[in-house]
C-alpha cells in the first residue's frame, strides 16, 4: 500500500513485525469467533507467549522498550487489520502498560518511591507475561468525567462499589483499570482511578457481551461488590464531574491506539474487495474506479492524520516530561493535545466507516451476505465512532469549546 505509516524506532519496527505475523494468524480465525461470538482467548495467549504483549515495557523489565506512542500506534493499526476485537482488547492492555512505564519515570524524577516500587512490580508481571490490563470504567449514565461508582473510605484502603459496561478484554484480564467517585478528607467530590486484580474476592465478570460487531471482543459486565482498594492502588485524577486535562491526556495514546484499529480494518476491507474485482475483470468500470479512488484518498488522509497525532503526542509527552519539568506546570496546553486526539479519532473513525460502505457497494450483492467477510468488516467498523473518550458528538463539542478558547469545565 502506498502512504503506508512506518514506525521511527528499531523497537518499534521488533513490534510491528510482532504484529503483523499475529494478525495473518489472527485473521483465520476472525470470522468463526464473530459466528460463534467467543472470545479470543488463543490469541492473546499468543499475545503473551511472543512478548507482543509486554511491547511497551522497558528491556531491564523483560520488554521491546518501546517508548513511542507513535510505534505503538502502527502496530494497533497492523494488528487491526487482522483482527478488529482482538486488537481492541490488546489496546486496552497496552497503552495502560506504556502510561505505566511512563509514570515510572515521573516517579523516579520525583522521588515518589511507593509509586516507583508500585510500577516496577506491574512491570515485571508484564514483562514476564503473567498481567494483562483490561479497562473497566464505561458505566450507564456517565461519562469520561462522570462515574456512578463510589469508593469509600476504610482502614488501610477503599470499598469500592459499582457496575461497569464494555469491559473490553475482561476474559483474559489479570488486572482491571476502575475509575470511582471519592470524597476526600475535606468533604469534595473527587475522581479515583486504580488498577486492581481479578482474583480479588468482590468483583464479577459478566459473560453478557452480546455487540453487534466486535463479538470476539469480551465487552462484559463487570461487578465491584465491596470490592478492597489499598491505599496503595487508588490514585487521585481530579475533580469530580470535570475534564481532568492531564488525565484525559495521557489517554491521547489509546485514542489514537484504537483509531488506527479501525482504519485497520477498513484497509483490509478495501484490499480484499480490490482483489476480488480484478479477479472478476471489473477494474475498468468507471463506478469502480471512482469508489476505489475515494477509498485512497480516504486512507491517504486518515494515515496522514493519525501520524501527525501520534507524533504531536509524543512531543506533547515529551515537552511536559523533560529533565527538571517532570511534575510541575505542563509546559503546552493539555486540551490542546486532548483536542488533537479527539480531532484525529473522530476524522479516522467516520473514514474508516465511509472506506467501509464503499467496499459494500464495489462488492455488489454478495457484500450482502452474512458469510462473506465484508459483513464482519462492516460490523466491527461501527463500533468507532461510539467508543469513549469522545465518541462522535461529544467530541464536536470538547473539539469546538477548546479551539474557541472556552473553557471545556465552564
Amino acid at each position: 500500500m502506498d502512504f503506508q505509516m512506518e514506525p521511527n524506532t528499531d523497537a518499534g519496527k521488533k513490534m510491528v513485525d510482532l504484529a503483523e505475523m499475529h494478525a495473518s494468524d489472527f485473521f483465520t480465525r476472525s470470522s468463526t469467533h464473530d459466528k460463534d461470538k467467543t472470545f479470543v482467548h488463543e490469541n492473546i495467549d499468543s499475545i503473551r507467549k511472543s512478548g507482543f504483549a509486554a511491547s511497551a515495557i522497558p528491556v531491564e523489565y523483560g520488554g521491546l522498550g518501546v517508548t513511542s506512542a507513535h510505534d505503538c500506534m502502527v502496530a494497533m493499526n497492523r494488528l487491526g487489520r487482522g483482527d478488529g476485537s482482538t486488537s481492541l482488547a490488546f489496546n486496552m492492555h497496552l497503552f495502560r502498560t506504556l502510561n505505566i512505564s511512563r509514570l515510572l519515570q515521573r516517579s523516579i524524577s520525583n522521588g515518589d518511591k511507593r509509586r516507583q516500587i508500585r510500577c516496577e512490580d506491574m512491570l515485571r508481571q508484564i514483562g514476564s507475561g503473567e498481567a494483562i490490563i483490561s479497562v473497566a470504567n464505561s458505566e450507564p449514565g456517565a461519562d469520561i468525567r462522570t462515574s456512578r461508582s463510589l469508593a469509600e473510605k476504610v482502614e488501610g484502603g477503599w470499598i469500592l462499589n459499582g457496575s461497569k459496561t464494555f469491559a473490553t478484554g475482561s476474559p483474559s484480564a489479570d488486572y482491571l483499570a476502575v475509575r470511582a467517585r471519592y470524597q476526600n478528607e475535606d468533604g469534595e467530590d473527587r475522581m479515583g482511578s486504580a488498577i486492581v486484580p481479578v482474583d480479588r474476592q468482590g468483583v464479577e465478570i459478566l459473560d453478557n457481551w452480546d455487540g453487534m460487531g466486535m463479538r470476539g471482543s469480551g465487552s462484559h459486565d463487570v461487578i465491584f461488590s465491596d470490592y478492597f482498594v489499598s491505599d496503595n492502588e487508588f490514585d487521585d485524577i481530579g475533580e469530580y464531574g470535570k475534564f481532568n486535562a492531564g488525565f484525559l491526556a495521557t489517554s491521547g495514546g489509546a485514542t489514537l491506539g484504537l483509531s488506527s484499529v479501525f482504519l485497520g480494518i477498513a484497509e483490509t476491507a478495501h484490499s480484499i474487495v480490490v482483489e476480488s474485482i480484478i479477479s472478476r475483470d471489473r477494474q475498468r468500470q468507471p463506478l469502480v474506479q471512482s469508489l476505489a479512488a475515494e477509498n485512497e484518498i480516504g486512507m491517504a488522509a486518515a494515515r496522514a492524520m493519525l501520524t501527525r497525532g501520534a507524533i504531536a503526542f509524543d512531543q506533547f509527552y515529551i515537552a511536559n516530561n523533560s529533565s527538571g519539568n517532570a511534575g510541575n506546570e505542563p509546559v503546552l496546553n493539555p486540551f490542546v493535545a486532548v483536542k488533537n486526539a479527539a480531532c484525529t479519532k473522530k476524522f479516522v473513525n467516520e473514514t474508516a466507516n465511509h472506506i467501509v460502505d464503499r467496499c459494500i457497494t464495489m462488492s455488489g450483492g454478495s457484500g450482502f451476505l452474512d458469510s462473506n467477510v465484508l459483513s464482519r468488516l462492516y460490523r466491527d467498523v461501527r463500533a468507532g465512532p461510539l467508543m469513549q473518550p469522545f465518541a462522535t458528538m461529544q467530541a464536536i463539542e470538547f473539539i469546538g469549546r477548546v479551539s474557541l478558547g472556552v473553557d471545556p469545565n465552564e
